[in-house]
């Protein structure tokens, strides 16, 4: 299924904080406009001035579009179907570099485009960064880098990204996930596919199961050099949790494992139903992708870079609902949660 088939409304953008937000907002050319014309306040830089940029962001949300800020929050009050919310029509820079070979650098950061995307995110919580992802940037690069094509990792091309929630293992894992597309690729699609679903697709006895904690998980590759003991085994953990037509879903298809043979067979089983029904998004450029990473797992297809400088070159982020509660965890800086804590 695709994101861009919605269900009929009135008018496109119309919401009620009675429904389900549709899955996709397309912006019109003045509200892009002014949603840009914000983001130009912005002064501070995403990577060395986290929790000032981060303020400046939030700051410049009360100056965009009501109703833009009412589709952000009421997909933060109630969520979509999909468990994600497409905003469509934000302005790329027309100067825009090439897409760099790997994640270092940071330079989506850099980009007006990367200030947006902080305005809206700001509607949903505080950003945050993790000193283990992404050379723990506030905003990081996903590009394709040649050396990293078959693995397990946002830079990864050649395969396919298993279906997952981001940092499943940790207990300060992100509330949302931010992808900004500041160059689209045509075979690359974003998966997602809510805990709704599961709980529709799935039998009585399995969502019953599901709600036991029956699946163990072991720790993120990147996470593993920073943790005292990185070889841990962490949970059980319950695959579905939280009310019955809303449920939370935790799972990893890489990184998790039965704790029994009949759970690591539901395991696989929920893994199938994903692959069946999972919704699909091709991230164009000025789209925003927010994934509610407690209610959807997601992941991501394979696709073909050429690495002449065009290929997909997205930008992430992380957003918590409620900063306070990280205060233990967070650096010096007070946005970026240390990998220790993770």
């Amino acid at each position: 299924m695709l994101l861009t088939m919605q269900r009929p409304t009135k008018k496109e953008n119309d919401i009620s904080v009675q429904e389900l937000q549709p899955s996709l907002y397309t912006l019109d050319t003045a509200t892009a406009e002014a949603i840009r014309t914000a983001a130009l306040s912005i002064t501070a830089d995403a990577n060395t001035e986290p929790d000032e940029f981060g303020r400046q962001a939030l700051a410049a949300s009360f100056a965009i579009p009501a109703e833009v800020r009412a589709a952000l929050l009421n997909f933060s009050d109630v969520g979509s179907d999909t468990g994600i919310l497409v905003v469509r029509g934000l302005i790329v820079d027309h100067d825009l570099i090439d897409t760099p070979l790997d994640n270092k650098g940071g330079q989506g950061a850099k980009t007006v485009f990367a200030r947006e995307m902080a305005i809206l995110a700001h509607l949903l919580g505080s950003m945050v960064a993790y000193e283990a992802e992404g050379n723990g940037h506030l905003i990081q690069d996903m590009v394709p880098n040649p050396k990293l094509a078959t693995t397990q990792q946002s830079q990864g091309s050649k395969v396919e990204l298993e279906a997952h929630t981001e940092q499943c293992f940790s207990p300060f894992k992100p509330d949302y996930v931010i992808l900004g597309a500041l160059r689209g690729d045509p075979e690359a699609y974003t998966y997602a596919f809510s805990g709704r679903k599961i709980a529709e697709l799935m039998s009585a006895e399995d969502v019953a199961m599901l709600r036991q904690p029956l699946w163990a998980t072991t720790i993120d590759e990147s996470f593993q050099p920073f943790l005292p003991n990185p070889d841990a085994i962490r949970g059980p953990f319950a695959i579905l949790n939280g009310p019955d037509d809303d449920p939370y879903v935790l799972v990893d298809q890489d990184l998790m494992h039965g704790v029994t043979p009949e759970a690591q067979e539901l395991l696989e089983r929920v893994v199938t139903v994903y692959i069946e029904h999972r919704d699909a998004h091709n991230l164009q450029a000025g789209d925003l992708l927010m994934l509610d990473n407690l209610r959807a797992m997601h992941g991501r297809s394979m696709y073909t870079p050429r690495f002449d400088g065009k290929d997909r070159f997205i930008a992430r982020g992380f957003v918590v609902r409620d900063r306070r509660r990280l205060w233990p965890q967070l650096l010096g800086d007070r946005r970026t949660v240390g990998a220790v804590h993770s």
